[in-house]
Order: C-alpha cells, then sequence, then structure tokens
C-alpha cells in the first residue's frame, strides 16, 4: 500500500474522533441554553454588546466610551439601549445610592449623631467630620450626595446600629430590587475585594431613589451649606455632579463616582417635556458629563423611535426560573448570605469599615446567576473522547507492529 494511503488510514479514526469531539463541545451546556432567558430585565440586556432596535426615523446612538451603559425611562422601566448591563464591575460612589435607599426609610433626617473617631478618620473624599461632634442626619446626607463624603456615610451607617448591620440591609434591599450583580461590602463604594454592581443595578437604584422625596432632594441639590469641621459657622459644599453644578436643561441629579479599582462611574437622570430618563455608566474613558449628555440627548430626540431592548423591573417582581427561592434567594438565601458574610468580613478585619483593601477592577460574578448544569455533558464528552482515543491508539499500534514483524 501506498505508504501516505496507509497515513490517511491510521489518521481517519483520529479525525473521525476530533470531529466527534468538536461538534460535542460546539452543543451549548444547559447553563448557555438558559442564560438569555434568565436575564434580569430581558434577554436584550444578556451578553457584552450593545443593544439597541432603532425603527423608522431614529439615529445612531452617539459614540461613547464606556465599558458598560444603561439608558432608560425612569416611568416606564422601559431601557431604550444599552451596553453590557449586566457586567460586574467596581462601582465606587454610586453605591451611596443603595446605602440612601437603605437607610433613608430607617433613620429619621432631623435626628442626630455624633461622629465617631472612626468616621472621621476614613480615608478618601471627606467632609470633614470631627469626631465628637453632633450632626443632623440631613446635614450627613447633603454630605453623602453632594461631595461624595466617605466619613458621612459611615456615621450614617452608625447612627442605624453599626456597618455590618447596613450591609446587611443594604444587600437585603438589593435583592428586593432585583439587582442581582450587586453585591455590598462597604457603605460608601471604596474599593473592598467582592465589592460589585453593575450598570442595570445602579439603573434599578437611581429609579427608586427618584421615588423618594428625601432621596431626590439631596440628589438634586446642587450646593448647601455645612458645619465647619472646627469652631462655628458653615461653608459651602457642592455637587460632583457637573450636569447638575453648570445647570444642563432638565438635570435632575443623581450620583457620582471615582476610585482606582472602578475608574469613573456615574448615574444620572433629566426630565424635560414630562419624560424622565435615567443614564447609568460604568468605566468611563472620556469626560463623564460628555457621555452623560451624549445619551441622554440622543433619549430625548429619539426615545420614540426605538423599540426597548429590555426593562428595569420592578421591586419584589418574579425572578427567572432558575433564580426564584428555590435556588437560595429570599431572606434565608442569596441576599441574607451575602449580608451576614459581608458583616463577618467587616467584624473580623473592618474592612467594610475602613474601607481598605484593593481587589480587581471587574470582581468575578457571584451569587444566584453561577450555576454548573453543563457538567454532564462535559463528563459525556470526556467518556466519548477516551473511547475515540482507544479506536486511534489501536488502529495507529497495528501498522507500527506489522512494520517491526516484516523488519526483524
Amino acid at each position: 500500500m501506498n505508504p501516505l494511503h496507509r497515513g490517511h488510514s491510521r489518521l481517519a479514526p483520529l479525525a473521525a474522533a476530533a470531529a466527534v469531539g468538536m461538534l460535542l463541545l460546539n452543543v451549548p451546556s444547559a447553563a448557555a441554553r438558559t442564560h438569555t432567558a434568565d436575564t434580569i430585565g430581558g434577554e436584550g440586556l444578556a451578553g457584552g454588546k450593545q443593544a439597541v432596535q432603532l425603527q423608522e426615523g431614529a439615529k445612531p446612538l452617539p459614540d461613547v466610551k464606556a465599558a458598560s451603559w444603561v439608558l432608560a425611562d425612569a416611568d416606564t422601566g422601559e431601557i431604550l439601549a444599552a451596553k453590557a448591563a449586566h457586567l460586574q464591575r467596581a462601582p465606587a460612589s454610586t453605591l451611596k445610592m443603595l446605602t440612601a435607599l437603605t437607610l433613608l426609610p430607617r433613620l429619621d433626617p432631623q435626628g442626630t449623631t455624633r461622629a465617631s473617631g472612626k468616621a472621621a478618620s476614613i480615608y478618601g473624599t471627606r467632609v470633614g467630620l470631627r469626631a465628637g461632634k453632633k450632626y443632623s442626619l440631613d446635614e450627613l446626607w447633603y454630605a453623602v450626595f453632594l461631595p461624595s463624603a466617605n466619613d458621612a456615610a459611615i456615621a450614617l451607617a452608625e447612627a442605624n446600629g453599626g456597618v455590618g448591620k447596613t450591609l446587611r440591609q443594604m444587600n437585603q434591599v438589593a435583592y428586593d430590587l432585583r439587582a442581582l450583580d450587586t453585591v455590598a461590602k462597604t457603605p460608601n463604594g471604596l474599593d473592598t475585594p467582592g465589592q460589585h454592581s453593575s450598570a442595570y443595578d445602579l439603573a434599578l437604584f437611581a429609579r427608586e431613589g427618584l421615588k423618594n422625596e428625601d432621596f431626590a432632594r439631596y440628589a438634586g441639590t446642587a450646593k448647601t451649606q455645612f458645619p465647619n469641621t472646627k469652631g462655628k459657622g458653615t461653608h459651602t459644599i457642592y455637587t460632583t455632579n457637573r450636569m447638575l453644578l453648570h445647570g444642563w436643561p432638565g438635570a435632575i441629579g443623581v450620583k457620582t463616582g471615582f476610585t482606582s479599582q472602578a475608574g469613573r462611574t456615574f448615574a444620572g437622570a433629566a426630565r424635560r417635556h414630562g419624560r424622565t430618563l435615567i443614564v447609568t455608566l460604568m468605566g468611563i474613558q472620556e469626560s463623564t458629563e460628555s457621555a452623560a449628555k451624549k445619551l441622554l440627548t440622543w433619549g430625548f430626540k429619539n426615545g420614540d423611535r426605538v423599540q426597548p431592548v429590555g426593562v428595569l423591573v420592578e421591586r419584589g417582581s418574579p425572578l427567572p426560573a432558575s433564580l426564584d427561592s428555590t435556588s437560595g434567594g429570599g431572606e434565608s438565601g442569596g441576599a441574607a448570605a451575602r449580608g451576614a458574610d459581608t458583616e463577618a468580613s467587616a467584624e473580623a478585619s473592618g474592612d467594610a469599615t475602613s474601607g481598605q483593601g484593593t481587589g480587581s477592577a471587574e470582581p468575578a460574578a457571584a451569587g444566584p446567576m453561577d450555576s454548573s448544569p453543563g457538567l454532564p455533558l462535559i463528563g459525556i464528552v470526556a467518556a466519548l473522547l477516551i473511547a475515540a482515543g482507544a479506536v486511534v491508539l489501536v488502529a495507529l499500534r497495528r501498522p507500527s507492529q506489522g512494520r517491526h514483524s516484516a523488519g526483524a
């Protein structure tokens, strides 16, 4: 036989085995098959690509340099366009929206609290709390929303009974809102391992917050007076939201953020002609103000000429089948477990209180979205490949033995 033909005959089983393996490996696992159906807000939000459905007369989306973003109608909850809506990233100070959603219903803004040494010494952006000095909670909320004061956020958490308790409640509120991409491990958003959120979840927080009169007032204030660190009197504090500070038409808030790990993050809202739009961005690589303005301007001009790609779900909405209470949700499941773990971490290391620690820019996904239904298929593939390999070895071995015998 021609040696080339013999080579082909020996390689035939190997080629067949490879083909079988490729076919099997190309069969999507159960997790892959159900992922889009299990995406909170709709399957149009799955994946990392830009999502928009333009109708006749709609202009193309502007070029926005950010890792992820969401543009939504605050009234209807319809998402007009998005990019990587569920990508989990460090949230920076936009997480303070969740702190406010958690504590505003629990604390009387007219109440007072004394700043602790721990709160006054927190690193990062501070309003300048003085340990032992009494502040009204109303003053602290303005400090949280305007200059994004980390010390004020800690003081409010302590007024609520402690950082650990507040974090447990924050994670439960996130779960109730169906913000399942969010794990809170600080009340101020400082970089901490394992803490993450998404542009979708930030939009949920902003929308829910704007329904609260106090939240909307703090988030929509450009400047106010705050007590001096030493002595009597006050000084002016300003918002870090440049759209609000510069008086962009219709701007009504809500929260900025920046850390070395998260980069620049933003949640903004504007109201024009009876319509309120929310924009959230994470990993912004251009001017935050410019990116937000481009999306909001496009939304106001083209919002009626697009088909929504998803929706901001309502608080307590039914979960997709794979994420319901049988898979660990509810008070005794995912949210409570995350809160308990966070509280234990806070008590053991102080990270949740001090905000110290680094962590990656894009923490690994965690929680109820994780599943492994593809494992049985992997086992089948492995078994078939092993069997195919045995066939290949036998096929290769026989000609080899023949050659040795002939040459002896």
